[in-house]
């Protein structure tokens, strides 16, 4: 989902999750590779609590087991 949010940017992304939420985060998907996309994220996740890093490594295997 974080991926996706960088690359389409985040109203495509609410949008097609559903959610009733404006997000000004724009899409960079024609700027950033994926590569460089997963570093940024990388580092973002590396600042988080481990309790919030385990929760976000959950939904990440339960959105890649439905796909």
């Amino acid at each position: 989902m974080l991926l996706n949010y960088i690359r389409k940017g985040g109203q495509v992304v609410l949008d097609e999750m559903g959610v009733d939420f404006m997000s000004g985060m724009p899409a960079f998907g024609e700027q950033l590779s994926d590569a460089e996309i997963e570093a940024i994220l990388a580092y973002i996740k590396s600042t988080w609590p481990a309790r919030v890093r385990a929760t976000q490594e959950d939904r990440t295997r339960m959105e890649a087991a439905s796909e």
